[in-house]
């Protein structure tokens, strides 16, 4: 209700009901002291107002003050100083009517609002460092990225939001429709993570990936966001290649090593078993190395095999694997042959290596013609197993050297 014993008539106000219903805290100023209160500035700051100079309860008060709306300090009956928002409305010269806002929930909103544009602003500090593509979609529509995308992959954040099918197109050609098949199982809830893929730059540089999402669904299971990491994995891929490569492969000729043959030639008994085709393997060993390591040093050995190792590369079928066994040895698979054709093709390779022999090679200026013995095993004439037709082959290429060292010679059991 009105908090006056006798409201002037002229305070400005058509009735006393509005004036005591309106949800604001409204007070009349009479030449710097309250006149009037309404029930909600009653309920704000205390009954017993009219008469109290509005310097006694708004700070830094002055009847000059702006209308404009300006932040002051409430001082309420039991020493709380509330914070407010002030509006002032003149009537005339000397008096006004004042609205106090109760301003902690305002100020609370505000803090609320700054503490979210902080913790954002650290938010997208961390995800723009981040030595990583970040990414937001709706399935295949992009919706954010950050712009490490244009580091890693070469394009622009802009751009790759702009053209939902850029993710897609730039998977490598050979990964793309095992990626999308592994994507669409991911946005169906029937996946996990996808495998580590190939993307291709604008400027053709393959760049290996490892992709990690979070799906956020609906109650339908339907995704309504996907969230995730693009990791740039490529050091790790070719280190992974490099490894593989050292563990499999002969570090001065870059065969196949021991290891590898022996376990590619485990593969292909299986396969023959199975598939029922033929197998050969043939053992080739130098005769005259030591010759050369003897009289030109082991430079020049070690260029020796280096330039045989690539002619006798030449002399095999593409699915052929050709390895060093170990110094001046080396062995060659063949594969998956036909039975009926399989000496044909045997004997075939064998002219080759002996063509490519008979070749010179130069060894920094010194031409050097090597001399080798060549023992076959096959599968199956010969063995059924891997063991026993590495053994078969090693024991034919001995009784070559012995015989006619520089020849060839297919395994004879008791040779």
């Amino acid at each position: 209700m009105l908090n006056s014993l006798n409201p002037p008539p002229d305070t400005g106000l058509e009735t006393g009901r509005l004036f005591d219903a309106a949800p604001e805290a409204l007070l009349v100023v009479r030449a710097d002291a309250i006149v009037a209160v309404n029930a909600s500035a009653g309920a704000l700051v205390g009954a017993h107002l009219v008469g109290t100079p509005m310097a006694d309860l708004v700070l830094g008060w002055s009847h000059g003050m702006s209308t404009a709306p300006f932040s002051a300090t409430l001082e309420l009956e039991d020493g709380v100083a509330v914070p407010v928002e002030v509006r002032v409305r003149s009537l005339d010269d000397d008096e006004a009517v004042v609205s106090l806002r109760d301003a902690r929930e305002l100020l609370a909103g505000r803090d609320a609002t700054a503490r979210l544009f902080e913790a954002e602003a650290r938010y997208r500090g961390l995800v723009e460092q981040i030595p990583a593509v970040v990414y937001s979609d709706a399935g295949y529509a992009p919706s954010y990225v950050n712009p490490q995308i244009e580091q890693i992959l070469g394009v622009t954040p802009q751009a790759y939001i702009e053209d939902p099918d850029m993710w897609l197109n730039m998977v490598h050609p050979d990964d793309r429709d095992w990626v999308a098949q592994q994507s669409d199982a991911f946005l169906a809830g029937e996946g996990g993570d996808l495998d580590d893929y190939r993307m291709v730059r604008p400027d053709g540089r393959i760049v290996w990936v490892r992709d990690r999402a979070f799906a956020h669904r609906d109650g339908t299971g339907k995704v309504i966001l996907e969230q995730g990491l693009l990791f740039d994995v490529t050091e790790l891929k070719e280190a992974e290649a490099r490894i593989a490569q050292m563990a499999h492969h002969d570090s001065l000729t870059g065969l196949a090593n021991r290891k590898l043959f022996e376990e590619s030639l485990q593969l292909a008994v299986e396969r023959a078993k199975r598939d029922h085709t033929a197998i050969a393997v043939l053992y080739l060993d130098l005769d005259n190395f030591k010759e050369l390591n003897d009289t030109l040093g082991h430079h020049a050995g070690d260029l020796l095999l280096v330039g045989l190792a690539a002619r006798l590369k030449t002399c095999t079928r593409d699915v052929d694997l050709v390895a060093r066994h170990g110094g001046d040895e080396f062995l060659l698979l063949l594969a998956d042959l036909e039975p009926s054709g399989a000496d044909a093709i045997i004997r075939l390779v064998l002219g080759r290596v002996s063509a490519a022999m008979e070749q010179p090679l130069d060894l920094d200026g010194a031409a050097f013609r090597a001399h080798g013995s060549i023992g076959v095993s096959r599968y199956p004439a010969d063995a059924y197993d891997a063991e026993s037709l590495l053994r078969n082959a090693d024991a034919a290429m001995y009784h070559a050297k012995r015989s006619e060292p520089g020849s060839h010679r297919f395994f004879e059991p008791g040779a």
